[in-house]
């Protein structure tokens, strides 16, 4: 009876080494972007913008999923998935390095600040479907509702932690710090992700295969 309550236990996934190293770096990683959204909303308004400029932020960061989410979905099935996750990792922390360096030099104005925010919101439209699909590679099937349960759970703990860890690193590191603190953690992904060694079959499809794949999506 015991046995069977720890398969099906809520945190049963983290017993996995593998998931549990890689639940634990997306949750420090989306805790980080919540602080950088923070970061990014109290440099817009000390830039003086309009409320309109404000509010287009949120809009931004959405805008790329709705743009790319089906051929993220399909590219997601065609490719590598771990390559894929470095990959995109990898544009992420670039796209908050070019943050903290352009808030550094006091670089930043409302137009290049909302351009750096859809760069970012473009790594994750491409990020989300990889890392849904590779989740049920990293667990068992005894596992997996475990790891859905636990992926829930990672948002809503970065969510709530993310924007008062923003605050504080904004009161006394500034902004410039608070971009440099996330593209580290997005390295941080990438190590942990090089150290799964997952499958490395590719599929080889060629481009109509992925034509054919977006149209099935589209309908």
């Amino acid at each position: 009876m015991n046995i069977h309550l720890n398969k099906t236990s809520t945190f049963a996934a983290l017993r996995n080494p593998v998931y549990r190293k890689l639940w634990f770096a997306i949750l420090l990683s989306g805790t980080c972007v919540a602080a950088q959204d923070t970061a990014a909303a109290w440099t817009m308004n000390m830039l003086g913008s309009s409320t309109f400029l404000l509010s287009l932020l949120s809009t931004v960061a959405s805008l790329p999923f709705f743009l790319f989410t089906l051929p993220a979905g399909a590219l997601a099935d065609m490719v590598n998935r771990r390559r894929l996750l470095c990959f995109m990792n990898l544009w992420l922390a670039g796209a908050a390095v070019l943050l903290a360096i352009l808030s550094s030099f006091q670089l930043l104005n409302p137009y290049v600040l909302l351009c750096c925010v859809f760069l970012i919101g473009i790594g994750f439209a491409f990020h989300a479907p990889a890392w849904s699909a590779i989740v049920p590679d990293l667990v068992t099937d005894e596992e997996l509702p475990s790891a859905a349960t636990l992926g829930g759970l990672q948002l809503n703990v970065s969510g709530i932690i993310g924007p008062a860890l923003g605050g504080v690193l904004l009161y006394f590191l500034g902004a410039n710090w608070v971009f440099a603190v996330n593209a580290l953690c997005f390295v941080v992904v990438i190590f942990v992700l090089l150290q799964w060694k997952g499958s490395e079959a590719e599929s080889g499809l060629p481009l109509e295969n992925f034509l054919e794949s977006f149209s099935t999506a589209v309908r």
